[in-house]
């Protein structure tokens, strides 16, 4: 016997079709009557305020809704309301690839990465200040004023200072030292954490490091450590015609360029460490990253840029898009790519002539 089947037809669906949408209202700011001005062309009903306003917005533009600063040097500034400043100022001060920057330079990092509101740097040094590990761990000087002897190199990857750091606290594979690179002119550094530090091993660093990715080097300029002052390492250069030079014994800080980054990521791991001393290994990638994409004081540019010729994309452009992020396009990124090639030496000639300015 086959079981009866009862079937209802139902006039409506069971499960309604209709999306609900959750109303949410942002929080008043700054740039809410600019807004309204240049998408409905409404302006304040004071004469003076509204002349005011409608020079003010000259300066800024609105594309799908969101609004931009016209930059003197950079392209469009996305413009940020107050929850996502806080959240642009912490995730580059002590994000990802954050390195606990003064006020200042945090400020400046935020607005070449593309975003802009009007109380950025004040606001950037308050954040700095209410940062518990950048007030625990700012460097607090003991030894005399000795000022740092630079060297200026016109040319990039033709000019380089190295050094030794360490010993930190025994970290994964016993690897306690590490060791530092730095190129005069970019300011691009390569480092390398070992367990011991031999003549063969920065031999085999230096080798991999600068020779294979930026060719063979005019000159080196080195302390005068065994490891480094030696037989093996003189031939080493010798034999690729690397013009070593060592600092003073009595004045190391001829060698300015390398202890000026010695310090930075020295800094840069007690701040991102605090008391987690044995994990060190691990940050110092995040160190030496976040050292690389901020303005370098002397040259005024990222060493991102200056190796490069284009910006790197951090991961604050990620949680909050900027306009190269919000309208990328592969044909027309590749040929900006290329255009940023085109004029990297005019940058590198403007970061050198800084750069010398500076030193005088």
């Amino acid at each position: 016997m086959w079981s009866p089947i009862y079937l209802e037809f139902l006039k409506d669906r069971s499960i309604s079709s209709q999306t609900e949408v959750e109303t949410i209202e942002q929080e008043p700011c700054w740039m809410d009557m600019i807004v309204t001005y240049l998408s409905t062309g409404e302006l304040l009903s004071e004469r003076h305020e509204a002349r005011n306003l409608r020079l003010k917005a000259a300066r800024y533009a609105l594309v799908k809704g969101i609004l931009y600063k016209k930059s003197f040097s950079l392209p469009y500034l996305r413009c940020l309301r107050p929850s996502e400043s806080i959240y642009a100022l912490h995730e580059v001060h002590e994000g990802i690839c954050g390195q606990h920057l003064g006020g200042r330079t945090l400020a400046q990092k935020i607005l070449r990465q593309g975003y802009y509101w009007p109380t950025m740097q004040r606001d950037a040094i308050e954040f700095m200040r209410r940062c518990d590990k950048c007030q625990k761990f700012a460097p607090i000087s003991h030894t005399p004023i000795v000022p740092l002897t630079s060297i200026v190199s016109p040319i990039p990857f033709v000019v380089w200072g190295m050094d030794l750091l360490g010993p930190f606290p025994m970290a994964s594979g016993q690897r306690r030292f590490v060791i530092v690179v730095i190129d005069y002119f970019t300011k691009w550094t390569e480092v390398e954490s070992l367990a011991t530090i031999t003549s063969a091993k920065c031999e085999d660093f230096f080798w991999k490091n600068v020779v294979c990715h930026f060719g063979v080097p005019r000159a080196l300029v080195v302390d005068n450590g065994k490891q480094l002052d030696n037989n093996n390492f003189r031939t080493f250069c010798t034999n690729l015609s690397i013009d070593l030079r060592f600092t003073s014994v009595a004045h190391p800080q001829s060698n300015g360029q390398t202890e000026n980054m010695n310090r930075s990521i020295l800094q840069g791991l007690k701040k991102k460490l605090d008391e987690a001393k044995g994990v060190w290994v691990d940050e110092l990638p995040k160190v030496l990253w976040a050292y690389r994409t901020t303005p370098h004081s002397i040259t005024g540019e990222t060493p991102f840029l200056l190796c490069y010729g284009t910006e790197a994309m951090l991961p604050v452009e990620i949680g909050v898009p900027t306009i190269r992020a919000l309208h990328f396009h592969e044909v027309n990124n590749e040929a900006g790519l290329r255009a940023n090639i085109d004029l990297l030496d005019e940058t590198r000639t403007q970061a050198h002539e800084r750069s010398v300015v500076i030193k005088q």
